[in-house]
């Protein structure tokens, strides 16, 4: 009698690299494909040495990721799938739901039990019998043939044929016309009636007189202006410009400014078409500012 021993198997695997990865090999079939096996990478599909049907453990795939099964060929397709039919998807993509199992039959109902028969109905019932057949009517007689008629007699009511009408006599010959009368002559016409007087003319009123036209107010003079430049630099403090004669000063602006000339006021004048300008310092070694002066034309 052979010995029955009541421990454990274990199988560690052997650690083989099938394909693209090394994993964990338990058994093989007789062609040397893997039936069983294990390891932290499930096969890539599209290698070969599986055998279909080879199922591999994840090691580390976690909750609904750990059995697969090979469900593609032996020699260089295989495709690893979630134990049930759900495809993994291959380099992280996430597998396809498993299949759902199919629903189980439903019983059969059973048959409905006849209706009862309904009972004959009695004299007082109130259900109302069937209406009789209503007779046919019968067929028409045929109609007599028409009789002849008898002889006319004295007293018949039957009226007799009527005579032939007499033929009409020839149209006597049309009478001559007789002549017109001649017209009358016409009479004088009446004389026409004097025409009646127009009535005067009513007088125009008179039209009303115009004003004057009031007078045309003078003619403004005309007012004309000119810009003079007096530009001072270094140790100048006189500096004059052409003008026409008759200008008036309207204003003045330093319009440029050359370095740090010293602070200076400048005393403005005119002699017949020359304007001067009379700085109370000269701006210094170095600087220089410019005065612009606006004046009004005669």
């Amino acid at each position: 009698m052979s010995k029955i021993f009541n421990r454990a198997l274990k199988l560690c695997g052997e650690e083989r690299k099938v394909g693209t990865y090394y994993i964990k090999v338990i058994s093989y079939d007789v062609d040397g494909m893997v039936t069983k096996a294990f390891g932290a990478d499930k096969p890539k599909d599209g290698d070969a040495g599986f055998a279909v049907g080879c199922l591999f453990i994840d090691t580390t795939g976690g909750s609904n990721a750990t059995f697969y099964v090979n469900e593609g060929t032996t020699t260089s397709s295989c495709d690893f799938n979630i134990t049930g039919g759900g495809e993994a998807g291959a380099d992280g993509e996430t597998g396809q739901t498993g299949a759902t199992g199919e629903t189980g039959e439903t019983g059969q109902t059973g048959p409905t039990g006849p209706t009862g028969p309904t009972g004959p109905t009695g004299a007082d019932s109130e259900v109302t019998g069937p209406t009789g057949l209503t007779g046919a009517t019968g067929p028409t007689g045929p109609t007599g043939a028409q009789g002849s008629i008898g002889p006319v007699g004295a007293d018949s009511e039957v009226t007799g044929p009527t005579g032939l009408t007499g033929a009409t006599g020839p149209t006597g010959p049309t009478g001559e016309t007789g002549e017109t009368g001649e017209t009358g002559p016409t009479g004088p016409t009446g004389p026409t009636g004097p025409t009646g007087l127009t009535g005067e003319t009513g007088e125009t009123g008179q039209t009303g007189v115009t004003g004057p036209t009031g007078p045309t107010g003078p003619t403004g003079a005309t007012y004309g202006t000119e810009g003079a430049t007096l530009s001072f630099a270094g140790a100048t403090a006189t500096e004059t410009a052409t003008i026409t004669t008759g200008s008036t000063i309207i204003g003045q602006y330093v319009s440029d400014i050359t370095g740090n000339p010293a602070v200076s006021h400048c005393k403005l004048s005119i002699t017949d078409n020359q304007l001067t300008g009379v700085l109370t310092s000269a701006p210094g070694a170095g600087d220089a500012v410019e005065l612009r002066v606006i004046l009004h034309t005669a």
